[in-house]
């Protein structure tokens, strides 16, 4: 990594493990997800002036640091609520406890690229998709964006019964359980998955 890799990272001591994420987001050459040391700055200086106590996106961090990255710079470049912003961070540790990924890391790179945003702040190049086309289809499910935990539920209760669902992030669950997908879950019988 660059000297000026080190030098832009002065998140607060309870942020510290996001450094190499926000470090490498604005040393990387591709457009997609790319942060400038401006963001950086901005971030470093929002968390260092909040006085909002996040319980659960600071324990977000532990396990899906990408998604706390992101939902961080939500909170602080795209008005995500900071209140919503813990709620969604919470629902996504039960989401991982729940289906007990074993791929956890792809979770995170996955949903880091949607998680706080609008539709039109998605970038989907190289994926063969626009936002538009996406926003049309989960339209029906009323699914209008990614910044409230109503949507988050509605988004992940569709998208965890298609196959890409268990053949990337591999739930290893077995047992009866309520998901914590709110009212758009039930009951349901998970499988192992080895």
């Amino acid at each position: 990594m660059t000297q000026s890799a080190i030098n832009y990272c002065n998140l607060p001591k309870e942020w510290q493990k996001l450094c190499p994420i926000l470090n490498a987001r604005v040393e990387q050459t591709p457009r997609k997800m790319k942060l400038q040391e401006s963001n950086a700055k901005s971030l470093e200086k929002f968390l260092s002036s909040t006085n909002y106590n996040f319980i659960y996106l600071s324990e977000l961090q532990n396990f899906l640091p990408k998604n706390t990255l992101e939902l961080l710079i939500a909170i602080n470049e795209r008005s995500l609520d900071k209140k919503e912003a813990d709620i969604m961070a919470k629902y996504l540790q039960e989401l991982i406890e729940s289906y007990n990924f074993q791929n956890v890391a792809a979770f995170d790179e996955n949903t880091s690229h949607i998680i706080g945003r609008d539709w039109h702040d998605i970038d989907y190049s190289g994926e063969g998709m626009t936002w538009q086309g996406q926003k049309a289809k989960y339209a029906p499910y009323g699914i209008t964006d990614f910044k409230s935990i109503n949507c988050l539920k509605k988004f992940f209760a569709v998208e965890s019964k298609l196959p890409y669902f268990t053949k990337i992030y591999k739930p290893r669950v077995l047992k009866k359980h309520h998901t914590p997908h709110g009212n758009a879950g039930c009951i349901v019988r998970r499988i192992i998955l080895f």
